[in-house]
């Protein structure tokens, strides 16, 4: 699906453009009848087109709210690799793929896709609705993508020559919620806890996932934890990193 406004290529499940974050029309891919954002199925000629997007009605919460969450960001290993190699279509599709069992996982767990740009993804947990285990289900989500990935990736490997996997962090903190255009979707949160999260992520390597110390404090009843080397990154000073055993 092409944006209207930039002209991108999003993938159908798209509600909003990766690239600029314009609402998109939603259509099913076979019949073009358009569908709602609530809709799993289209409703004339019932193909399946599962939604990410069932917590529309998420975002409406405040703005310059303090909530305490979990923010999750994880990043595809071998896209470059993917991109260079194959068909823009193909990597169309793929993706396309990757995103709609990432929005599926992430709906198991009460999670929110806050964004989805390019090959990465920012996951949110105690937004709209708070559990007490919200670390917890960050992790679990973070597990099953990247169990989900490593089930996709030998379909592709001989056409990529490599393997896909996913490389994720996460991090527990209070943030400060912004929304600035509620038609786009976008909470626009911000605070050190989003900062170091996409740092984590960055530092991970594939198939790793990293937590903070919040989030390693809070799930270590539920997962075994590996304490890493301090880093210099100048933002993890609050939050050296902790690995998954």
């Amino acid at each position: 699906m092409q944006c209207p406004e930039c002209r991108a290529v999003n993938p159908d499940f798209h509600r909003f453009c990766h690239a600029c974050g314009a609402l998109l029309d939603r259509q099913c891919t076979i019949c073009k009848t358009r569908m709602s954002d609530t809709e799993d199925a289209c409703p004339d000629c019932g193909s399946k087109h599962p939604a990410p997007y069932h917590q529309s009605s998420a975002y409406d919460i405040g703005s310059g709210e303090r909530k305490y969450v979990t923010v999750m960001f994880c990043d595809l290993s071998g896209y470059t690799d993917m991109s260079e190699k194959l068909d823009p279509e193909d990597v169309k599709d793929i993706m396309t793929r990757i995103f709609t069992d990432i929005a599926t996982i992430v709906a198991k767990y009460d999670g929110v896709i806050d964004k989805l740009i390019g090959d990465a993804a920012m996951i949110l947990f105690g937004i709209p609705r708070t559990h007490e285990d919200d670390p917890v289900r960050a992790i679990r989500t973070a597990l099953g993508i990247h169990s989900r990935i490593e089930q996709l990736s030998p379909e592709f490997e001989e056409k990529i020559g490599q393997a896909l996997s996913m490389h994720t962090g996460i991090n527990t903190g209070l943030v400060v919620t912004g929304r600035t255009d509620p038609e786009k979707g976008k909470l626009g949160i911000t605070g050190d806890t989003v900062n170091v999260a996409a740092r984590l992520e960055g530092l991970a390597d594939p198939g790793e996932i990293l937590v903070g110390p919040d989030t390693c404090l809070q799930a270590k009843g539920s997962f075994q934890f590996h304490p890493l080397p301090p880093t210099r990154a100048s933002m993890l000073t609050k939050a050296d990193p902790f690995t998954l055993n």
